[in-house]
C-alpha cells in the first residue's frame, strides 16, 4: 500500500508538469512560413497542422486534408479539407486560407527568410468553395506530396506579411491549427504550449503541456540543469554524450540516445567575386584539398559521425555512394600555385600584385580543445593561407552568411524529404531570393533542378540529382565535413520517443504529439 501511494503521488506530480525540451538557440518566429531553421520547426510542429503528414512508417497521410485526387496526367489536383476544423481563434479553416498562404510564400521578404520553393512554384491554386482547392500544374511534378507536406497554412485574416515578417506581432502569439496552443508571454528564449481542447484534427496531443526553453550557453550550467531534471529532452555535445554513456555524467535518471540525421556539417564558401577571393573556383578547389580528414576520422573513435561525400545524405534516395579522392595538402599547394598564389617572404601566399591570401572564417565556439574549424585553419596555414578564425554565438555564422560578410561560414544544414528542397541553396533563383547564401550559380545546375522537380521516372530523376551532386562537388560552393548525428539526452520518465525518416523527433505523427511522462 505504501508503494502504491508513493507511485500515485509521483504520477500526479508528473501530470502537473509540462514536458520540458531544451532548444539549442533562440527562436526567431513561430510563423510556419518562416522556418529557415530547425529550432523553430520543433515548436511549430505542435502548433500547426500540415496539409499532408508523415506517419511513423514514412508514408504520406492526410492531416488538414481529408484527402486528395490527382488526374492521370498529374497536372490537376483537388485538395479536400476536413470539415469542422478551426483555427485557435475559433474561425473556420477554409480553402481561401490555403490560397492566401500560397501567395504570401512568393513575397520577396518571405523568400529571403525561408524559400519554400516546392509550394511556392505550384502554378495555380484556386478555391472551389469553402473546403476545396484546385491545383493546376503546367507540368506534373514528382515532388508534389513532399511539397504538400511542407505546407502549413496560416489564417488569411490574421497574417499580413507585407512588411517585415520577422517583426510580425503574431510571431510569438501564433493562431495555429494544431493540437497545442502557445500561451501568452512566449518569447525567443522560452515558449509554453497547452493542449487545445477544441482541436478537431486527426492527430491530437497526448500530454497536457510542453515547455521549450533555450539551454544555457555554458555547458557546465546546462549539465547542472539536466541533472536537476529541468529538461526532459535535449541535445548534448558529443563529449558529454560520451561521458553519459560511460556513466560519468548524470545521476542515473538521464539516458543517452543518438540517431543519424539527414543533415551535414559544412564549411560554406562565399562565391561572390565582389565580396570574397573565394569567388574564384580554383581557390575553392584548393581549400577543399586541404580538408583535415585525418582529424575528422580520428574524432570518429568517440563520435558516430560519418565523413560526407554526397550532397544528399544516406537517408535520401538520391544519395551518391561514390567516394571521392581523399584531400591532400600537397594537392592544395599545387592548386594554389596554379591559381596564381605564390608563397611570399613570410610564407603567406600572394598574387602577382602582392595581395595577400587572407580569409575571414566565422565559426561558433566549440566544446573541445581543438575542433574542426581550428583543424581547418591550421591546415590552410601550412599551405600559406592566412585565416582569421573568429568565434561567434552558435547561430551567428548563418546570419553573417546571409549578409555576405566574411569568406567562410561554419554551420550545419538539415535536408528535406525531397532533394528539390535544397534547390534554393544552389540556384540563381536562390541568389535573387536571398536563400543562396554562397551566391554560387550555374546555368546547368539551375536547369537540372528544374528538370528534377518534374521528372516522374524515378531512375532518370535520380540521375539528375547525381549530376547536380557531381557538379557541386567539383565547384565547391561548400565543403561538407560529416553527416549529422543527434546526440540526445532523455529523462527516463519520458516515453514515446521515435524518429521520422530524417532522424528527427518531430515532423511526423505521432511524433512529439505522442510523448508522455510516466513514473
Amino acid at each position: 500500500m505504501r508503494w502504491m501511494i508513493g507511485w500515485c503521488l509521483a504520477a500526479l506530480s508528473l501530470v502537473a508538469q509540462p514536458i520540458s525540451v531544451a532548444l539549442e538557440k533562440p527562436v526567431l518566429s513561430l510563423n510556419p512560413l518562416l522556418l529557415a531553421r530547425e529550432v523553430e520547426a520543433q515548436v511549430v510542429d505542435l502548433a500547426f497542422d500540415r496539409l499532408v503528414a508523415l506517419d511513423e512508417h514514412g508514408v504520406f497521410v492526410p492531416q488538414l486534408l481529408e484527402g486528395w485526387e490527382i488526374s492521370k496526367d498529374g497536372r490537376d489536383i483537388l485538395l479536400k479539407l476536413r470539415p469542422g476544423q478551426t483555427w485557435h481563434d475559433g474561425s473556420p479553416i477554409e480553402a481561401e486560407d490555403l490560397v492566401a498562404t500560397w501567395r504570401m510564400l512568393s513575397l520577396p521578404q518571405v523568400r529571403k527568410v525561408y524559400d519554400l520553393v516546392g509550394v511556392r512554384t505550384l502554378d495555380s491554386l484556386v478555391a472551389e468553395g469553402p473546403l476545396r482547392v484546385r491545383i493546376h500544374l503546367k507540368k506534373a511534378r514528382a515532388s508534389l506530396l513532399s511539397d504538400l507536406y511542407n505546407f502549413q497554412p496560416v489564417p488569411r485574416k490574421s497574417y499580413d506579411l507585407s512588411g517585415e515578417p520577422l517583426k510580425h506581432p503574431l510571431n510569438f502569439a501564433p493562431i495555429g491549427s494544431g493540437p497545442y496552443r502557445v500561451l501568452p508571454g512566449a518569447h525567443s528564449r522560452e515558449i509554453r504550449l497547452e493542449l487545445w481542447k477544441a482541436y478537431q484534427g486527426p492527430h491530437p496531443g497526448r500530454w497536457p503541456a510542453f515547455r521549450f526553453r533555450v539551454q544555457p550557453a555554458d555547458p557546465a550550467e546546462y549539465g547542472r540543469q539536466l541533472k536537476a531534471h529541468e529538461y526532459h529532452f535535449g541535445e548534448l555535445d558529443w563529449f558529454r554524450h560520451y561521458l553519459l554513456r560511460r556513466g560519468a555524467f548524470g545521476d542515473g535518471n538521464l539516458l543517452a540516445q543518438s540517431t543519424p540525421l539527414a543533415s551535414f556539417s559544412t564549411f560554406w564558401f562565399n562565391c561572390d567575386p565582389r565580396r570574397s577571393l573565394l569567388g574564384d573556383p580554383k581557390l575553392r578547389a584548393a581549400l577543399a584539398a586541404a580538408l583535415p580528414w585525418e582529424f575528422l576520422k580520428a574524432q570518429r573513435k568517440l563520435r558516430a559521425e560519418r565523413l560526407a561525400t554526397s550532397l544528399w545524405p544516406p537517408q535520401s534516395w538520391a544519395f551518391d555512394q561514390t567516394a571521392g579522392p581523399l584531400p591532400r595538402l600537397e594537392r592544395a599547394a599545387a592548386l594554389l600555385d596554379e591559381a596564381g598564389w605564390k608563397p611570399g617572404p613570410d610564407g603567406i601566399r600572394q598574387d602577382a600584385k602582392g595581395k595577400r591570401l587572407h580569409l575571414v572564417f566565422f565559426s561558433a565556439w566549440g566544446y573541445s580543445k581543438q575542433d574542426h574549424a581550428e583543424a581547418f585553419r591550421d591546415a590552410l596555414r601550412k599551405v600559406g593561407v592566412d585565416v582569421d578564425l573568429r568565434r561567434t554565438p552558435i547561430d551567428e555564422p548563418y546570419v553573417l552568411a546571409i549578409k555576405g560578410e566574411g569568406d567562410i561560414w561554419d554551420f550545419t544544414w538539415n535536408t528535406g524529404l525531397d532533394p528539390d528542397n535544397e534547390s534554393p541553396l544552389f540556384t540563381s533563383e536562390g541568389v535573387r531570393g536571398g536563400t543562396n547564401v554562397t551566391r554560387y550559380h550555374s546555368p546547368e545546375v539551375d536547369r537540372w533542378f528544374e528538370e528534377g522537380r518534374h521528372e516522374l521516372d524515378p531512375s532518370r530523376r535520380r540521375d539528375l540529382y547525381l549530376r547536380i551532386n557531381e557538379r557541386l562537388q567539383r565547384d565547391h560552393p561548400m565543403l561538407q565535413l560529416t553527416y549529422g548525428v543527434a546526440y540526445l539526452v532523455v529523462d527516463r520518465h519520458l516515453k514515446g520517443l521515435g524518429y521520422n525518416p530524417l532522424g528527427q523527433t518531430y515532423g511526423y505523427v505521432p511524433g512529439r504529439r505522442g510523448w508522455w511522462l510516466e513514473p
